[in-house]
């Protein structure tokens, strides 16, 4: 409890002081138009940023109080689970290393689907252990939080898969299925998950399409990029935690079915996942190193409760890697560096309210949608030639406004595609925004050309 709590302490003044993410602030608009899905994931992180916000208003610790307390609860799924399976120091070393891993300490501070996800991750092998210990009721809870999972990322039908699996493999879990209290959390799980599966039915199954499409659509083996996918998994664990961990996993996998159904299925769950999530890096464009991320949640629980000599040196090294995480995201940096993306969007608010007083703001890209939404009193319209989240959002109703198009250059369709969107339109202006004398964004400002007069009519 004493870890969790300065943990918790820990992330809640680091969320208050950093600024909104981009991802962040995109979920935000997701927030301010709530649905039973979205293009990108599954609901439950717009759902759970919406409540906070309308409670305390547009500040970033209201929109990542809801990740700080499922972290938190993570972490004592984590420990309770550690604990039974190999006792009180177990739980503590499982404690510890969620929060010496950058992905879980750090990454825990943004509101993003994968604080859920841990949460429903962690919460289910725990409630699978538990049901099969203790009270075969328990399968409902584990069903339920298979449902939360799923309404987090699609992730979890990983999750689903490794969970029965190791059921169907050992004895004492398929006398657990021969009990009606496992399909009862099934059923539970997809009842939980319907609503995101009828509106993704509605709407061509859009979220599972642009799933595979963002991370299976690669048609070429990269070796450079499976080095990087390796690498930066190595970053976001630590190096000498993500080693120990996957030997750990390793260990278990081997064991297979000699081992309890739900340490089998934390197994199941790690290097598999782990692997396959590399290799679909290894052969598409723009894989993303924290989708494995759940992958080494299972495998640092089974590190937890294995043991380790270098435990001590590997918490060291984590600790290490959050604090120079911490302090470069602290130090303002002269050059160009990923915080870019973060700045230069204040200015073009102020100076599209001064070139057309009143207007409807729009914006063309969906990061645009988020900061400049953020930064605003009301959510942009999107105005693109590509889908996104916004594409899906209930049609509003009419608006007599005029428009007013802020276009961040590089960002979005050209003005040639907004025109055929739009109609013909002129060019009232363009902003360079800057940050410590540095441009780190460009924009120009549209709006729909007025029709020509009619002709005066003949004397």
């Amino acid at each position: 409890m004493l870890i969790t709590g300065l943990g918790l302490a820990g992330r809640a003044a680091l969320a208050a002081l950093a600024p909104i993410t981009t991802d962040e602030a995109y979920y935000v608009d997701w927030a301010r138009h709530l649905a039973p899905g979205y293009l990108d994931h599954p609901p439950l992180v717009a759902w759970l940023i919406a409540g906070p916000l309308r409670l305390f208003g547009r500040c970033a610790l209201a929109v990542r109080l809801p990740s700080l307390l499922l972290q938190a609860g993570t972490t004592l799924f984590a420990a309770s689970l550690a604990r039974a399976w190999a006792g009180p120091r177990a739980a503590v070393l499982a404690a510890a290393l969620l929060q010496a891993a950058p992905v879980f300490s750090v990454g825990a501070v943004l509101a993003t689907p994968d604080a859920p996800l841990a949460f429903a991750w962690a919460g289910a092998l725990w409630a699978v252990d538990r049901a099969l210990r203790a009270d075969r009721r328990l399968f409902l809870l584990a069903g339920a939080l298979l449902g939360m999972a799923a309404l987090s990322k699609l992730t979890a039908g990983l999750l689903a898969a490794g969970v029965l699996g190791a059921l169907l493999a050992t004895g004492e879990g398929r006398r657990a299925l021969a009990t009606p209290w496992p399909w009862l959390g099934a059923g539970l799980a997809l009842l939980l998950a319907a609503p995101m599966l009828r509106w993704n039915a509605a709407h061509g199954w859009p979220s599972f399409a642009f799933q595979l499409q963002h991370g299976l659509s690669g048609r070429s083996f990269s070796w450079a990029r499976l080095a990087q996918s390796a690498g930066a998994q190595a970053a976001y664990v630590s190096p000498v935690l993500l080693a120990l961990a996957a030997a750990a996993a390793w260990r278990a996998l081997r064991a297979g079915a000699a081992q309890p159904p739900a340490r089998l299925a934390a197994a199941l769950t790690a290097l598999p996942v782990a692997a396959f999530f590399t290799l679909a890096a290894a052969r598409t464009p723009g894989a993303l190193p924290h989708w494995p991320a759940p992958a080494w949640l299972s495998a640092l629980l089974l590190l937890a409760a294995a043991g380790a000599r270098w435990a001590r040196a590997a918490l060291w090294t984590g600790g290490a890697l959050v604090a120079a995480l911490l302090l470069a995201l602290a130090l303002p940096l002269p050059w160009a560096s990923p915080l870019d993306e973060l700045r230069g969007w204040e200015e073009p608010l102020a100076v599209a309210r001064r070139l057309a007083p009143g207007a409807r703001l729009a914006t063309t890209h969906w990061m645009a949608v988020g900061q400049l939404g953020w930064r605003s009193a009301e959510p942009l319209a999107y105005v693109s030639d590509r889908p996104a989240g916004p594409s899906y959002y209930p049609p509003a109703p009419p608006d007599p406004r005029p428009l007013l198009v802020v276009a961040p250059e590089r960002l979005g369709p050209s003005r040639a595609k907004l025109e055929e969107l739009l109609g013909p339109l002129e060019e009232r202006g363009e902003l360079a925004a800057t940050w410590r004398g540095r441009v780190v964004r460009r924009y120009r400002f549209y709006a729909p050309r007025p029709p020509p007069a009619p002709p005066a009519p003949a004397r």
